[in-house]
């Protein structure tokens, strides 16, 4: 896959997230896709079981949305820096329990490693800043100083 068309790929992966556009992730993904988010520690094998993860955030927040500030593309891999900004208005799930609705805005920085084979994605590594996250929904005191 060309660097332009990897970087279009990239760019349109988000907005499938942005839009809830699932059907483009199941056209899109390869067999064999992971996802992985280094910030909760969750892994999901396939792109059902990521779905049903991202379905699960657009319920905690149906307005998150991402902003791609930078793409970089070398090889098969897309190298994405992206703000995620929104509103918790449900039930968010975490890993040390669920965080009732704050009504609060949260506005945080991501990358995210995307391979690419067979003309699909076939592996994500998304790098988030959760504590940020979490200080701003209310569920950490923010950091003195």
């Amino acid at each position: 896959m060309a660097g332009d068309d990897l970087e279009g790929m990239a760019r349109a992966s988000i907005e499938a997230f942005n839009g809830a556009d699932w059907q483009w992730l199941r056209d899109h993904c390869r067999d064999g896709y992971v996802y992985e988010e280094t910030g909760t520690g969750r892994r999901f094998e396939g792109v059902e079981e990521t779905i049903k993860a991202l379905e699960d955030w657009k319920l905690a927040a149906p307005d998150a949305s991402g902003e791609i500030t930078r793409c970089v593309v070398s090889d098969q891999t897309a190298v994405l820096e992206i703000v995620w900004r929104g509103h918790q208005s449900g039930a968010l799930e975490t890993g040390a329990g669920t965080l009732p609705p704050s009504g609060r805005p949260f506005e945080f920085w991501a990358s995210m490693w995307q391979r690419y084979e067979q003309g699909g994605l076939t592996e994500e590594r998304h790098h988030l800043d959760v504590l940020t996250m979490m200080t701003q929904l209310g569920a950490v005191p923010p950091p003195s100083g």
